[in-house]
């Protein structure tokens, strides 16, 4: 009886320890935390050659930059830099703020601090798939946001370095 009964403490005991262990984010601490900017929901534009980082939505199969919703007290680059790396496994050095779409939303130019990152989301409740895509295959109607899609489509054409930027 008692064998049985400090193996099921054991056993709880260590699944206890995983649960935990997996609850912890292993995400490094916002390098970008004291920009003194006000709160603010942020992404990233992140390129490569002609390529765009893409998320696709969950819940709607839309396709969007990364980015999202502020935590308290974060600032818009930390969200930015947090909302990146949660979308899409991508570890990002924040760059210039490139706009502020209507509803408050700041888009920064980010850079992918390895060359070829991993993709790998985890956000999977929200995020569905990772993908580099050629910006010339981004369709407004499968867009998140179709009302600012022209803008976000400028400006990732203003930041790519393929040869496809002559187009």
């Amino acid at each position: 009886m008692l064998t049985s009964n400090c193996f099921r403490f054991l056993s709880t005991g260590f699944l206890i320890l995983i649960l935990a262990a997996g609850c912890q984010s292993g995400f490094k601490p916002c390098p970008y935390a004291d920009s003194g900017a006000p709160e603010a929901n942020a992404g990233c534009l992140v390129t490569r050659g002609d390529d765009v980082l893409v998320v696709t939505m969950r819940l709607t199969g839309k396709q969007s930059l990364p980015g999202g919703t502020t935590d308290p007290g974060e600032s818009p680059q930390c969200t930015a830099y947090r909302e990146t790396l949660e979308e899409t496994g991508v570890a990002v050095k924040v760059k210039e703020l490139l706009a502020e779409m209507p509803n408050g939303f700041q888009l920064f130019r980010c850079e992918a601090i390895k060359e070829n990152p991993l993709l790998n989301t985890h956000d999977w409740k929200e995020v569905s798939d990772v993908s580099w895509r050629s910006w010339l295959s981004l369709d407004q109607e499968n867009w998140r946001y179709p009302q600012w899609f022209e803008q976000t489509r400028s400006l990732i054409r203003e930041n790519i370095t393929g040869i496809s930027k002559q187009l």
